[in-house]
Formats: structure tokens, C-alpha cells, sequence
């Protein structure tokens, strides 16, 4: 359905023979402006997102890659990206808003395509829309249709089960917000974000955290925490989760946005409710 109504947006459905007229095609981008028209498939994509990039790599569209302007710290490298000829810039929603101006009035008159990647929806409106921005329809349309499969896996298996509180460690007791890509993912294993809508900056309040007492306490696999460490910490060690040893990782990889989203969603699930998948 999303795929179909993506291609409305364009006014053009999916080609049917290698002369098949696709283009222009409409796409939504994120930004909150106006909708971004593609007139030709886009050769030439300068992408300050890495979301992004993986999803370009995974359509197949690796080679319509220009550059990857960042530095380490995540700026956009802009004497590198006017360099590189873009006739199409890539971002995120997650990507920082004064990243994107810069990318903008660098390479000005470029168009910014921002992914509106932060919720499993909007990843697969992202996969979507790229696949019509680089003309890998067919492409776009098998990785949403994988990701939708595992969708429906979990939520056979869930069907009846109770849902269960889970606090996220992305790192130094740094955890995600209610609006977040992870906690969308939550939401559909059976789960909640005990940090909620706008958690402070930063690490969460330990003290807040032992008031909360989540069922599950769950790490990313990048972030470093172990339950060792967690059961040596003054504090953590009082969690009833860490305790008991309801202290799971998930893979950092499968739980961001690109299309192994599907099998981060059945990861999660598995160590939530294990019992819903003997």
C-alpha cells in the first residue's frame, strides 16, 4: 500500500519495460517544505546521512553514490561537497538541521531530499522514495516487502501477550525518546519506553530509573554496558531487571534506519517474549 501510494504521489506507476516513462515522480520529503519533484533518475547523490547511504547501497544504487561529505564529528565537509557535483543532496530527519542548511548553501540550487526515517514507517517511505529517486523501483518494492513479512511474523507470534516495560541504554545510561525509530520498534514487540516522550540530555537519571523499575533493561550492541558492569554500578545494581538478569542486547545495526529494521523488530520480539517464539 505504501509503495502504490508513493507512486500516486508521482503521478506515475511503475514501469512495465525497459522504455517505461517513470519520471517526474513526487517525493515527501521530511523537511517540512515542499514536496521534491524528481525529473530523471538522480546520478550524482551527495549523502550526509549514513541511513541513507545504506539504503542506497542496499537498493543496488551504491554506484549513483558521489561522496559522503562528513568529518568524523558528523559535519558536512563543504569545499568536499561542492566538489563532488551533486545533482541531488540526501539527508535524514535525524540528520542535524544546521547540516543541512550548510549542505544546501554549498552546493546552492542542489535539491535536499531528507528521509523521513525515524518511526518503521517512515523507513519504508524512505526505501520507498529512494527507489523512485534512483530508479530502483522493483528494488524498493522486495526490501519493504521483506520488512512487512516480519512485521506480520511478530505480530502473529504476539498476538495475546502482554506488554512489558524496557528501558533503552544506547550508551552511558543515554537512552531514546518515545519519538524515536527504536522505541517505534518497541511499540510493536509489546513493549514501552519507560524514558518517554523527552528524556533530558544526556544520561538518564539513575534515581528516576530505579523509581521506574522497567521489566527489561535493554543495551544496544555498541553501547559498551554489559550486565557485569551494571551489577557493579551502586545504582544499577538495585534494578530489579539487572538483578533478576532481564538485561538483553539488540543489535545497534538491525535497529537502524534501512531495511534490516524487519529483523531487528523479530530480534526484539524474541528476547522480550521468548516464550512467544518456542
Amino acid at each position: 500500500m505504501l509503495l502504490l501510494a508513493a507512486a500516486a504521489c508521482g503521478e506515475r506507476s511503475e514501469p512495465t519495460g525497459p522504455d517505461a516513462d517513470l519520471y517526474p515522480v513526487t517525493v515527501q520529503s521530511a523537511s517540512g517544505g515542499k514536496p521534491l519533484v524528481v525529473r530523471s533518475p538522480a546520478k550524482r547523490i551527495a549523502v550526509i546521512a549514513l541511513s541513507v547511504q545504506r539504503i542506497l547501497v542496499d537498493l543496488d544504487a551504491g554506484k549513483q553514490i558521489a561522496g559522503v561529505p562528513l568529518a568524523q564529528n558528523g559535519s558536512v565537509k563543504t569545499a568536499e561537497l561542492r566538489a563532488l557535483r551533486p545533482d541531488l543532496i540526501a539527508a535524514s530527519s535525524a540528520t542535524d538541521d544546521g547540516n543541512r542548511k550548510r549542505a544546501a548553501r554549498a552546493a546552492r540550487g542542489v535539491p535536499v531530499y531528507v528521509a523521513p526515517d525515524g518511526s518503521i514507517l517512515g523507513v519504508e517511505q524512505t526505501i520507498t522514495e529512494l527507489g523512485l529517486i534512483s530508479d530502483r523501483p522493483a528494488a524498493a518494492r522486495n526490501l519493504v516487502g521483506e520488512i512487512e513479512k516480519k512485521r506480520a511474523l511478530v505480530h502473529k507470534r504476539l498476538a495475546g501477550t502482554r506488554g512489558v516495560s524496557v528501558f533503552v541504554d544506547t550508551g552511558f545510561f543515554t537512552t531514546v525518546s518515545n519519538q524515536s525509530l527504536i522505541a517505534d520498534l518497541l511499540r510493536e514487540a509489546h513493549a514501552r519506553n519507560v524514558a518517554g516522550e523527552s528524556p533530558q540530555v544526556g544520561s538518564f537519571d539513575l534515581r528516576e530509573l530505579l523509581r521506574l523499575q522497567p521489566r527489561y533493561y535493554l543495551a544496544t550492541s555498541d553501547s559498551g554496558t554489559t550486565l557485569a558492569k551494571l551489577r557493579k554500578n551502586p545504582e544499577t545494581k538495585k534494578l530489579e531487571a539487572v538483578r533478576a538478569g532481564r538485561f538483553v542486547i539488540v543489535g545497534a545495526d538491525l535497529v537502524s534506519a534501512g531495511p534490516t529494521i524487519g529483523q531487528g523488530l523479530v530480534q526484539l520480539a524474541h528476547l522480550l517474549h521468548p516464550d512467544a517464539f518456542r
